[in-house]
């Protein structure tokens, strides 16, 4: 499957919002290629490998690096991850420079694991380029995301992001769209 290259990409962020603000944010990071690095699905569950798992360990760092930010809802998908990240009111810093720490610790402590441990070789990038994410705007929203998130492994079929997904894929962004 080709993906389309950089320059082609839709905007990921909204204009003129502050990813400072106090709020909750529902964040997706992709594998580049959509490589399924973290484990697999059986039996609609999570099966995580050593490297799910150092993504896992890797999210509860956010909140070490960023004592203004809470880790809260996560899946480690084969291919992506998914959380909820929430930033109190008084925070110096950033969704995109949370997210930025994030997958740079993450490429680290994967590349340490290719060479120590032997773990899948990568090419060029661990993660896409980019991430996509969605302020939470209410309480229904953040219902949804919660339940998405905790059933996404059993979804996996009907997950775009899955390269073998079902033809009646999740579109949760038109969900997310009408819980505004």
């Amino acid at each position: 499957m080709t993906f389309p290259p950089y320059s082609s990409r839709k905007k990921m962020r909204f204009d003129n919002f502050d990813y400072k603000a106090q709020g909750c944010y529902f964040i997706t990071v992709v594998t580049f290629n959509r490589t399924c690095y973290w484990g697999y699905i059986e039996d609609e569950e999570m099966v995580m490998n050593d490297s799910g798992r150092m993504i896992e360990q890797q999210y509860f760092t956010i909140e070490d690096r960023f004592p203004q930010v809470s880790c809260m809802d996560y899946v480690v998908m084969p291919n992506h991850f998914h959380c909820i990240l929430y930033l109190n009111r008084e925070n110096n810093n950033s969704i995109p420079k949370v997210m930025n720490y994030f997958k740079s610790i993450t490429t680290e402590e994967y590349i340490k694991g290719v060479k120590q441990k032997g773990w899948t070789r990568f090419d060029r990038h661990l993660w896409q380029r980019n991430y996509w994410d969605d302020i939470i705007w209410n309480s229904r929203q953040f219902e949804y995301i919660q339940n998405y998130i905790a059933l996404n492994p059993s979804r996996w079929n009907k997950d775009n992001i899955n390269q073998h997904h079902d033809n009646d894929v999740d579109h949760i962004l038109s969900h997310l769209k009408q819980l505004r």
